[in-house]
């Protein structure tokens, strides 16, 4: 990946951080969860993500009104340059296929959004 300071392919994800989920670009303070890919299993990481959609889910299922999920984004700006390079907090890059993949992330959000009855159609790039 790119390092958008120096622009050489030396940005790699972080071992371990913080994942951020946002549902149309909102989120709870309960939205986000840490992973450790050199201390837990993925089906552990994964867990955690579930964890989270429930959480969300379970609240907008609550309301009167719901607005069809569109996008639900992954994202952490826990990410180290080999350069160097001191990246901006403010930096948060897509970690589908990094720290949860694809297909799990497709399988967990449309399996809970069934489950809570939430209005979803993902639009997957």
């Amino acid at each position: 990946m790119y390092c958008p300071i120096c622009f050489n392919d030396t940005l790699k994800i972080a071992s371990r951080g913080v994942v951020k989920v946002t549902f149309n670009g909102k989120a709870k303070s309960t939205s986000q969860f840490y992973y450790n890919m050199k201390q837990e299993k993925p089906t552990d990481i994964y867990k955690k993500y579930r964890e989270v959609v429930v959480d969300y889910f379970s609240w907008y299922a609550t309301f009167q009104n719901k607005d069809l999920i569109k996008e639900v984004l992954l994202t952490s700006s826990d990410f180290i340059c080999s350069n160097g390079c001191k990246l901006n907090i403010n930096h948060r890059v897509s970690v589908i296929d990094m720290v949860i993949p694809k297909e799990m992330f497709v399988e967990i959000t449309e399996s809970e959004a069934e489950r809570h009855n939430i209005p979803l159609k993902l639009k997957l790039k």
